[in-house]
């Protein structure tokens, strides 16, 4: 059963004002630079689709020598070929070169839950950061972008408030600068809403959905973040994009090295923060599990 999280609309949307704070993020963090080639994390959500659409409007309307080009996981559930083809419909509609990479084709993800009863969309988030590295550096890509918007960076602020992992909140930049084999991260819409994004998708007759898959759990945890988000936002309508600006302002004067230390894991030799990276661990255990189709190598 799918978990919807419904996005409340107690303020009224300003494109104008949401297309210029986007594209200011993007000139005053050096998000988009001559000669680059980024890869857009497309999910069919209506983030990933608006980051899509404002990337490469701001590459064509400002004439920059850089490529705007689009990465899509299929993450074999059931839904995810029909998924996959909304996808291309987006491309095509706006005009990007599309790459698809199929996440069985490097681990079995709802095997890899059953195997090690881990929740599945922590086995599908680790498959996801894999390849949104490996998958675009190996392309040509001088970076890659996620639709990650305001909301979604102060619900992990408060979530890694609660659980001390303090140092986490480092990563809270508009732009995560690569290192070794680690891409360059860029966040056009951190200082975007998700009701903007949605309108925004709307406005320009744009595919997406509510939910990424059947599972349709994505967000669902931070719900209670985004009721307080609003609740705030009664009092100060600007509240949530005010906090935001300060988390980031202080990560810039006071942030140390967000990446940690970086070694190639034995088996694939993809970044990693111990000797074996995540996807390998979860490919060795499914490998190992009776009745199991073995992984293929990399």
């Amino acid at each position: 059963m799918s978990v919807q999280v419904r996005i409340k609309r107690p303020f009224p949307v300003d494109l104008d004002r949401y297309r210029k704070r986007v594209f200011s993020t993007i000139r005053r963090y050096r998000l988009v630079e001559m000669g680059d080639v980024i890869y857009v994390a497309v999910s069919r959500g209506k983030d990933s689709c608006a980051a899509l659409a404002l990337l490469k409007e701001y590459v064509d309307s400002a004439k920059i020598d850089a490529e705007v080009k689009a990465l899509h996981i299929n993450l074999g559930f059931k839904t995810s070929d029909r998924v996959e083809e909304a996808v291309k419909t987006l491309a095509n509609r706006l005009g990007v070169s599309l790459h698809v990479v199929h996440a069985k084709d490097y681990l079995d993800i709802e095997a890899a839950a059953r195997a090690t009863g881990r929740p599945i969309c922590s086995v599908c988030g680790a498959v996801k950061r894999y390849l949104l590295n490996k998958v675009p550096r190996e392309l040509g890509a001088t970076k890659v972008a996620t639709g990650h918007h305001a909301h979604d960076f102060l619900a992990y602020y408060f979530k890694n408030l609660a659980g001390r992992h303090f140092e986490w909140n480092f990563k809270i930049l508009p732009r995560l600068d690569g290192q070794g084999l680690i891409l360059t991260r860029i966040r056009p819409l951190i200082f975007a809403r998700p009701e903007e994004n949605e309108e925004l998708c709307r406005s320009l007759g744009l595919p997406f959905s509510e939910v990424c898959c059947e599972y349709g759990l994505c967000g669902a945890a931070h719900a209670e973040v985004y009721e307080m988000i609003y609740a705030a936002r009664r009092r100060d309508p600007d509240f949530d994009l005010k906090l935001l600006g300060g988390i980031v302002d202080f990560n810039l004067k006071y942030g140390r090295s967000t990446h940690g230390e970086v070694r190639r894991c034995e088996i694939c030799g993809e970044p990693s923060s111990g000797v074996i990276c995540a996807v390998c661990k979860l490919r060795l255990r499914l490998g190992t599990s009776p009745g199991l189709k073995s992984p293929k190598p990399l």
